[in-house]
């Protein structure tokens, strides 16, 4: 039986997760969900026997009304509690708004700047104009559509994890971390970005690997096409999925070196995925020709600001406002291509080797960091229920503990396995798992190396982790004493109850700057949208519906404008005025609960600048924005009502 040791790259990524783990336990929420990771271990150490003994009828029956369930609960969320979609998300939504309407322009400087979600905002304005054929509100189809791609990624999850691994237990628990955790009901349901999308065309490809030696040729077909396919439409809208070509290289390598390359029958779906990648290439132009879209490269960046970012410490490698702000002011791309060249080495040398080093680190634990899961470009519920807002600090702090817990969880046991893991490349499942741990590793390497991080880049790995967890082979089963099943449910019950109290007790630590009602949703002047001239005597009203107690209100005007801005409880018929700060309008008063009206009057004899976010069939707000007593539906003030 051949065998590598020592088990190098498992052992780098066991280091990794060990980085992120420390980083989700810095919050002072982390101790809470440290514990419930320690009792919900236990428990399902204790508990995976009785788990292992399901029949497969009673499997299908729990995950299948599981399922049912999680679906349920996804449409309710959606209904009670929409959330302003901003920043880059929403810049793709409203292209494709626009495109689906028949506007076939691009106006704002953004996606000339970052063209890689072109194809992304294509894709999803054929998706649009689909279900308008058959009477689909835009809103109503863009929820559909992550449904859809959220429930396929964790139906297929579950699936694979069964194929490789064929124990209810882990099953069980993988059902748990998507269906029970915020994981299925926040960030990837909430907002439609390429996240979601590039994770499942991951499982799609590992999935066209998997006992692909055992194929016949007509699965090999159908699997080949699917590959090509998804690693096409996977470089397209995220072109980090290259980190797969470097790991393959380095898998195939390890297969030669063990004299078992033939054996693993690999040859061909690596032919398949090179091929996907160079169709990506052409296939980026035609999507390009029928958007209507041209690139101008007097507004493009180089690939090099994103390495700038990478090596700022000031901003520990993350997004840099300020590294931006002067790329913008270069003349050319070749101007900030020859800035970017002469200044990541200076930062690098006053960085130091220690520095680097301890910049690195920093930032592989803001990649792995899952903290932040209900924020991801969310700008706020356009108007959070009372019983949310009320309780938001526990709700916040309940989410974090259950996603932090949930996501160590997986982390542990997948450690746990890694360390006493010696891959058996006879075995197939081994082969994907091996793939699995370093196509994650070359994910992690390339944005703490080379590239800028946020804490939901390093969500990509996800099913590459599960994967692994599925595939590397469990160690015999040690007996469990007779209390195991009590045990169990003792630690259960222990880890909710934990869960629950630290929520209720620290929820209240955590930032108190909660969103009641917002629009945040814009195009941003930083790439050029223009702002709305309204002509002397125009009155712009909106109204907003405040379902909790608020201290702060503030309206998106535009710097310089002459406007006066009030905003009307509408039951009591209280006025308040805002004061212009730079180009917003604000308030600090006290505001009960109840429907308000905003009101922005030009009261000059000039016309005024007023930034107004509009769509073609994309609803903002659940009320208009009305002009002069004209309503405009899917147009709408931008505006930001909270409790501070």
């Amino acid at each position: 039986m051949k065998k590598i040791k020592p088990a190098f790259l498992p052992a780098i990524l066991i280091l990794c997760l060990l980085i992120g783990s420390i980083g989700n336990l810095t919050s002072v929420l982390g101790v809470p969900a440290l514990l419930v990771v320690v009792l919900l271990g236990a428990g399902l150490y204790f508990g995976a026997p009785r788990l292992d003994h399901l029949s497969t009828r009673q499997l299908r029956w729990g995950i299948g009304l599981g399922l049912l369930a999680m679906l349920i609960a996804q449409v309710v969320v959606l209904h009670v509690m929409p959330n302003t979609v901003y920043h880059d998300p929403y810049r793709v939504l409203s292209q494709a708004d626009q495109l689906a309407a028949g506007h076939m322009t691009w106006d704002i400087t953004y996606f000339w700047r970052y063209a890689n979600n072109v194809p992304l905002a294509y894709l999803l304005s054929l998706w649009l104009r689909l279900t308008q054929l058959v009477g689909l509100s835009t809103n109503l189809s863009v929820h559909l559509l992550s449904i859809l791609v959220l429930d396929s990624f964790i139906a297929l999850a579950l699936h694979t994890i069964w194929q490789l691994s064929q124990r209810a237990s882990l099953l069980v628990v993988a059902f748990g971390f998507f269906a029970l955790s915020p994981f299925a009901y926040t960030y990837y349901l909430q907002v439609f970005y390429s996240d979601l999308p590039t994770m499942l065309v991951l499982l799609i490809i590992i999935r066209s690997l998997l006992n692909w030696s055992q194929k016949t040729s007509r699965q090999r077909w159908f699997a080949g096409s699917g590959l090509v396919v998804a690693v096409m439409l996977g470089a397209m809208l995220k072109p980090n999925l290259v980190v797969l070509l470097p790991a393959l290289l380095i898998v195939g390598l390890i297969l030669a070196r063990q004299h078992l390359w033939r054996q693993a029958k690999l040859t061909l779906p690596i032919l398949l995925i090179v091929l996907g990648f160079g169709l990506s290439l052409p296939a980026t132009k035609v999507f390009d020709v029928a958007a209507n879209y041209q690139p101008r490269t007097a507004f493009s960046f180089p690939a090099t600001n994103w390495i700038l970012m990478g090596y700022n410490q000031h901003s520990n490698g993350g997004y840099s406002g300020k590294d931006v702000g002067r790329a913008i002011k270069q003349p050319s791309q070749a101007a900030r291509q020859r800035y970017n060249l002469k200044t990541i080495p200076k930062r690098i040398k006053t960085l130091g080797v220690v520095g680097v080093i301890r910049l690195w680190v920093v930032k592989l634990g803001i990649v792995l960091n899952v903290q932040g899961i209900q924020r991801w470009y969310n700008g706020g519920f356009r108007a959070a229920p009372s019983w949310y807002s009320n309780h938001a600090g526990f709700y916040q702090g309940l989410t974090v503990i259950g996603y932090v817990a949930a996501t160590l969880l997986m982390w542990g046991a997948l450690m746990l396995k890694l360390l006493r893991w010696r891959p058996d490349l006879t075995d197939p499942h081994q082969i994907l798992a091996l793939l699995a741990v370093t196509t994650a590793l070359g994910y992690l390497a390339f944005h703490t190396l080379l590239w800028e991080v946020e804490p939901r880049y390093g969500q990509a790995i996800l099913p590459l982790l599960w994967v692994a967890l599925a595939a590397i082979p469990r160690q015999a089963s040690q007996s469990r004493p007779r209390w195991a099943n009590q045990a169990s449910l003792l630690n259960g019950a222990t880890a909710s109850l934990v869960a629950f109290g630290a929520a209720g007790v620290l929820g209240a630590q955590l930032p108190q700057k909660q969103v009641i009602a917002a629009q945040r949703s814009q195009l941003s002047l930083q790439y050029h949208a223009k702002p709305k001239t309204v002509t002397p005597g125009t009155v712009l009203a909106e109204v907003v519906d405040v379902n909790a107690p608020a201290n702060y209100f503030s309206v998106q005007i535009h710097a310089g404008s002459q406007v006066q801005v009030t905003l009307t409880n509408l039951a009591t018929g209280q006025h308040y005025r805002l004061t212009m700060a730079g180009s917003v309008a604000r308030l600090h008063h006290q505001l009960a609960a109840g429907q308000y009206r905003i009101t922005v009057q030009n009261l000059t004899t000039r016309g005024q600048q007023v930034d107004v976010t509009h769509t073609y069939h994309y609803q903002l707000a659940a009320h208009p924005l009305t002009v002069n007593g004209q309503s405009q539906p899917t147009a709408s003030l931008i505006y930001t009502c909270m409790q501070r």
